[in-house]
């Protein structure tokens, strides 16, 4: 092999070398997706301020899930062919017994959009979703906003 040759592949090694690191890489930070207050009586008084946004798809709904791990409360956006858009706030240790639902009648403020982003992973959408609310239903009140660029 040539001196030239030689220094070539020497250069192109080095280059690929300089593009690998062996530091780990570090975990996306979790960021708040929004704020929303809720007042009920199964929930208390509430403050949501999800980091997590699930789409619909992995619980076979249209619709997403904004999920408050710190408080365990889950806020879902359902959206029903029938009956139009409606929120669920739920605790998810008891989903079923400590949970409020407002529909759009209920709301001053329902406003929603759920557009796909294109991307499709393992049969699950992901999708740009924003919501913006100002719910009350006999005296129990949710409001304020939640947004994700990335809802998978």
């Amino acid at each position: 092999m040539s001196v030239r040759c030689r220094s070539v592949l020497l250069a192109v090694v080095g280059l690929a070398a300089g593009c690998a690191s062996l530091a780990p890489l570090e975990a996306p930070s979790q960021h708040e997706l929004g704020s929303l207050r809720l007042s009920s009586r199964r929930l208390g008084g509430i403050t949501l301020e999800p980091t997590v946004c699930l789409a619909g798809d992995r619980q076979l709904f249209l619709g997403a899930d904004f999920v408050d791990a710190t408080r365990s409360t889950v806020l879902r956006l359902v959206v029903d062919p029938l009956d139009g858009p409606a929120v669920r706030v739920f605790s998810s240790a008891e989903p079923f017994d400590k949970a409020v639902v407002f529909r759009r009648a209920d709301c001053a403020v329902f406003h929603f959009s759920l557009d796909t982003t294109g991307w499709r992973v393992n049969d699950v959408n992901d999708y740009r979703v924003t919501l913006q609310l100002d719910c009350d239903r006999d005296g129990e009140t949710l409001k304020g906003s939640a947004a994700a660029d990335h809802c998978h």
